[in-house]
């Protein structure tokens, strides 16, 4: 098979089954060349063992702008001056990123996720209580999926009530974007939440409370240094980005998932003890990613799975493919399987010195969602053929535009 003939990421055939190119690849060339979209060469690593290793060789570096690379926009001119380029440059790589990460890590723990878990209850039988209020059919994106993580965002941040209605806004602007969405458009979205962010952290040093942002603002570091406005700024973002926009996203991969298996949405309803590894197995399934998120650039020549990636090249790294992997997930690792018993092994999350902070807060959202809506709603379903179902896509993640459903007689 020749890989380079079809540009990457490579496309799917149906929603959450792996492109043909993958299971090749990972049997007869698991870190091979490819060609991007822009017609630039890049490499590919596809197996789950040197997925993992290649996440943890700090030889690969994830400022990828850098002269020479490969070009992996979206066919929009990028001003790399401009914020969506330059945020995050303090803490996105060692040393930086090792301090940053040892304090943030500090507010981000199991015992936290745990202790939010009966407000993020809360939120959710609100938000259906306001469905059924309305009655009828019902989106669930945006009605659920996008509703639920940004009211969690504004409890972990602290944003007042009165202040919601524009924080929605603004963050919906930056991440509800399309493969339409041009570099300028993703950096004026950017600015503009990073200058709510700037006002917001100096409201809450002048008046601490008792959410995320105000124990962010006031931990310090093993020599007793803090947090600067801009990491604090970098911070908000990267949690809008990883827990309002992958948290809804995940939550309507799921559900859609669910209903395009209703053997195992059946199997689900009937033994709902099955939530824990349920929400693993349909994060290593029901993939977000579109290939383009682990995007790295080789700092020096680096051998991985007995192949050699010269320096200077641009290299993906296919948490998706890893999750495919069937010398890990089994033959039959192309099948949703809620009693898998690998599935917590899934990538979904990444690894290594960069495996996501909020894991443990995503894990009890998408625990505490399924759960609550399919009690709520035992004959919850589709309310349009799946086949008809939008999946959009962005630069990154890939996901149903909208997903109507109907739960007649439900939920009272």
């Amino acid at each position: 098979m020749d890989v380079t003939a079809t540009p990457y990421p490579f496309a799917r055939t149906e929603p959450f089954l792996e492109p043909p190119q993958w299971g090749w690849i990972r049997e007869h060339s698991p870190v091979t060349r490819v060609k991007l979209a822009s017609g630039d060469p890049a490499w590919l690593v596809t197996r789950y063992e040197d997925v993992r290793a290649a996440l943890v060789d700090s030889r690969f570096s994830r400022s990828i702008d850098q002269a020479g690379a490969s070009r992996v926009d979206t066919g929009y001119q990028a001003d790399r001056s401009g914020p969506a380029f330059t945020f995050g440059s303090s803490i996105s790589e060692p040393p930086g990123h090792t301090r940053w990460r040892r304090i943030v890590a500090k507010a981000f723990t199991q015992r936290q996720a745990d202790a939010m878990r009966p407000r993020i209850a809360a939120h959710v039988e609100e938000i259906l209580d306001g469905i059924v209020a309305r009655g009828g059919e019902f989106d669930l994106m945006a009605d659920f999926a996008y509703e639920l993580p940004i009211r969690v965002m504004s409890d972990l941040l602290g944003v007042e009530v009165e202040n919601r209605p524009e924080f929605v806004a603004l963050a919906a602007k930056l991440t509800r974007r399309d493969m339409q969405s041009s570099f300028a458009e993703f950096g004026e979205a950017m600015g503009g939440i990073g200058r709510y962010a700037a006002l917001l952290i100096s409201r809450k040093r002048r008046d601490l409370g008792e959410d995320l942002l105000s124990r962010l603002i006031t931990l310090r570091d093993e020599d007793e240094s803090q947090l600067s406005t801009e990491e604090l700024i970098s911070t908000v973002i990267l949690l809008l980005m990883a827990g309002y926009e992958s948290t809804a996203v995940q939550l309507g991969n799921a559900f859609f998932a669910l209903f395009l298996n209703p053997t195992q949405l059946t199997l689900l309803r009937e033994r709902p003890e099955l939530i824990g590894n349920g929400v693993e197995e349909l994060l290593r399934w029901a993939q977000m990613g579109t290939g383009f998120a682990v995007a790295k650039h080789a700092t020096a020549d680096i051998e991985v799975g007995g192949t050699t990636i010269p320096a200077g090249a641009t290299v993906f790294v296919s948490l998706g493919s890893g999750n495919r992997d069937t010398s890990v997930f089994g033959v039959d690792a192309d099948v949703l399987d809620l009693t898998r018993p690998s599935a917590a092994n899934q990538l979904a999350f990444s690894h290594g010195p960069h495996y996501c902070l909020g894991a443990a807060l995503a894990r009890c959202e998408m625990q505490e969602s399924i759960s609550r809506v399919l009690a709520r709603f035992p004959q919850l379903r589709p309310a349009e053929d799946l086949s008809d179902v939008v999946l959009a896509s962005n630069l990154f993640t890939y996901y149903p535009r909208g997903l109507r459903v109907t739960a007649a007689g439900d939920g009272r």
